[in-house]
């Protein structure tokens, strides 16, 4: 049994790389269409091609088959994904090292502070969702009051406030 593992887990480790770099080549075929027009020497018939390409792409995002964002939008997406626990996957059109250096933390102000008892809290983080502190705290959470949320170690998270921190979870 211990020989199977073994295999199953090289075998994964072995594929993740290759389905990465297979991911981030494979462009839609909507798109694909509109390059290759590029290639035409003849003007009339690169017109004709890019005419009816972006009239392709313009059907596949009305039917929500493609799906386009700008850089703002992807950065409010990947904020409001802040403290949970995601697959690494090439969704945003990034490498793995890539997703791991953007929002390592999240700053702000407390907002909707409630205690939970037992000297717990929950709070809201603007465009990142509702948390909670996963032990009791001697500090004072009120709304209004700076604050950062850093990644810790093990997926874990940390609310540094006056230089104290404490450990929160994402819960909503």
């Amino acid at each position: 049994m211990l020989k199977l593992t073994k295999a199953v887990l090289l075998a994964a480790l072995c594929a993740s790389p290759a389905y990465t770099a297979d991911a981030e080549s494979n462009r839609p075929k909507v798109y694909t269409d509109i390059v290759a027009c590029r290639a035409l020497a003849d003007a009339g018939a690169r017109l004709t091609c890019f005419d009816a390409a972006t009239k392709a792409l313009e059907d596949a995002t009305d039917n929500r088959q493609i799906v386009m964002l700008n850089q703002d939008d992807v950065r409010k997406t990947k904020k409001s994904l802040f403290g949970f626990s995601l697959p690494k996957i090439p969704f945003f059109g990034e490498s793995n090292a890539e997703q791991e250096a953007e929002f390592k933390q999240v700053e702000g102000d407390l907002a909707g502070v409630q205690s939970i008892g037992a000297g717990k809290y929950q709070f809201i983080v603007k465009d990142a969702g509702v948390w909670q502190t996963m032990e009791a705290t001697p500090l004072l959470l009120k709304d209004g009051k700076p604050f950062t949320i850093k990644r810790g170690a093990l997926g874990s998270f940390l609310l540094v406030m006056n230089g104290r921190g404490i450990r929160v979870k994402r819960v909503s």
